[in-house]
């Protein structure tokens, strides 16, 4: 007696795609703050609807890669702590990027 499985074509479709998407998303990328830190990702893991608003309220100016690179990490990551869910703003920036790579990567976004 034998078991008949169907649907291998559909699964083995399925996994070339996923392929295709992680060949695609290797490398280095840059990506825009505004697209890292979507909307949804600020209101589940922050006081703020946007990265410009965190901004505002952290009292920092960023405009630019280098603005970001001038704020002081302490008192950035105090500020990160009481405000998000994260311990440090590379944690928030790390989850951020996990959520958009597998956004990317099963073809959500």
């Amino acid at each position: 007696m034998g078991v008949k499985i169907t649907g291998l074509d559909d699964v083995q479709r399925r996994l070339g795609e996923l392929q295709h998407r992680a060949e695609s998303l290797s490398g280095e990328h840059k990506v825009q703050l505004n697209d890292l830190f979507t909307s949804e990702f600020m209101l589940l893991n922050t006081d703020f609807e946007s990265i410009d608003a965190l901004f505002e309220a952290s009292g920092y100016v960023v405009r630019s890669e280098a603005d970001l690179d001038s704020i002081p990490v302490e008192a950035f990551d105090s500020f990160i702590r009481s405000r998000t869910r994260f311990s440090t703003w590379k944690d928030m920036m790390g989850a951020a990027a996990q959520q958009i790579l597998a956004k990317r990567l099963f073809g959500e976004a």
